[in-house]
């Protein structure tokens, strides 16, 4: 970030010093809360090995260095910088799109809400505490880059997503949207020499985010391994759905063995879609509601001690559980394809809030490619970009896990940008 960004956006007018204040009474009352230490708090003090690398040495290193002011310390550095980053993206993208104090309050309002209940990002030790600000630093610059032409802004870029992709890895997702807009936006002359070199760094960014996510889990874990997607989270629909004999059809004997088991044990606790009673939106709202059991109380621990029979209880076993849930999930899902994709069906229509959501999501979609694609501009390159982060948000929350708020909120703040902008295209009919 420039000094031209912090004078620009971060000078002492009357509405800044508003919003200020504003910022100093919320960090006061957020931070006379008590630190949350969820379930994941841990896994990500105890560097765990299915745990990506920023957000665990960033608690781990304040943890060693402040001793008993952590909690305290940790809490008010997640507040700072969620509301420094707020206050930067919200203010570029007043300045980008000529916001009114209406929608940009409103924007404001929507971008704060993930600090307070049922979220409590900032007081909760987990890694939406610093994901969340690295996110909205990273669309900041990305507006930069893309709509004002600011090819500087790439240094500033590439570090943000690099240090985003290694809190949590699933925005690693963001670096080929970037290269698909840069080609939308230069079309033919993106392959001249000038331009070509920012294709290849979107395109390059994720194979450093790798690399440096191997090194770390081999330097402390001794494998040379990238952090699980989580497909044993992913595993779970196509468990719920299986069968018996599925089995027959899985590749090695400790897959057929963890399959086994893990079946045997979720039709005597009845948590199978055939035992579930109901039209499949009520079934889904079982599964849902299981989850959390299907999961972390019954795959995960059996393939856990499977491979601890095998190996002992090691850090690797998490890999290779990991492995497992990614070679049986592809059977699972094609063995009972009609049913899965009925249930998953329903968990992207929630992971949307709803079908009307969804198809005027999709229609956004495809309108914004066509006008972009047409006519790049700022209004029509942001809805494109908006339209794509959402959808892509939705469909892997719904696919890897199950559409839950903590998974579904860095995108809320779109809502106020796109019925901003498309008013603005329907009054001056850009």
């Amino acid at each position: 970030m420039g000094l031209n960004d912090l004078f620009k956006y971060f000078k002492f007018t009357r509405p800044n010093i508003l919003l200020f204040v504003i910022y100093l009474g919320l960090f006061v009352y957020l931070i006379l809360q008590p630190a949350i230490y969820s379930p994941d708090t841990y896994s990500y003090l105890g560097l765990h090995v299915y745990r990506s690398p920023g957000y665990s040495i960033f608690s781990r290193a304040l943890q060693f260095a402040l001793g008993d002011y952590f909690n305290p310390i940790i809490v008010g550095i997640q507040l700072v910088f969620g509301f420094f980053s707020i206050h930067l993206f919200s203010a570029n993208c007043r300045y980008l799109f000529k916001m009114g104090p209406i929608p940009y309050l409103a924007g404001i309002a929507v971008l704060i809400f993930a600090y307070f209940p049922p979220l409590w990002i900032g007081n909760n030790i987990c890694s939406e505490g610093i994901a969340y600000p690295l996110y909205l630093l990273l669309l900041s610059y990305s507006f930069d880059f893309l709509f004002r032409n600011e090819n500087r802004k790439w240094i500033h870029l590439s570090i943000v997503f690099i240090l985003l992709a290694l809190t949590r890895g699933q925005f690693v997702l963001l670096a080929p949207m970037l290269a698909f807009l840069y080609i939308l936006k230069e079309g033919r002359l993106v392959v001249q020499k000038s331009k070509i070199f920012y294709l290849l760094l979107f395109l390059t960014l994720p194979l450093s985010v790798q690399l440096i996510d191997r090194s770390y889990h081999k330097i402390v874990h001794g494998i040379f391994d990238a952090t699980p997607f989580s497909y044993v989270n992913a595993i779970t629909l196509p468990l719920f759905v299986s069968e018996e004999g599925d089995a027959k059809d899985l590749k090695t004997q400790d897959e057929r063995e963890i399959f086994l088991e893990t079946y045997s044990e979720l039709k005597n606790s009845g948590l199978l879609m055939s035992k579930t009673p109901g039209e499949v939106n009520e079934q889904y709202d079982y599964f849902f509601k299981e989850f959390p059991v299907i999961c972390n109380q019954t795959f995960h621990p059996i393939s856990m001690d499977h491979f601890a029979k095998e190996f002992g209880r090691q850090t690797h076993n998490a890999v290779l559980a990991e492995k497992a849930a990614k070679e049986m999930m592809p059977v699972l899902v094609k063995n009972n394809l009609q049913k899965y994709i009925s249930l998953l069906w329903q968990g992207i229509v929630r992971s949307f809030y709803g079908i009307i959501p969804l198809i005027l999501i999709v229609s956004l979609l495809v309108y914004s490619f066509f006008a972009s694609k047409k006519t790049w501009n700022n209004y029509n390159g942001l809805l494109l970009f908006a339209a794509l982060l959402i959808i892509v948000n939705s469909f892997l929350a719904a696919f890897a896990a199950i559409p839950i708020i903590r998974y579904l909120f860095y995108n809320f703040f779109f809502v106020i940008l796109i019925a901003f902008i498309i008013y603005n295209k329907i009054k001056t009919k850009i």
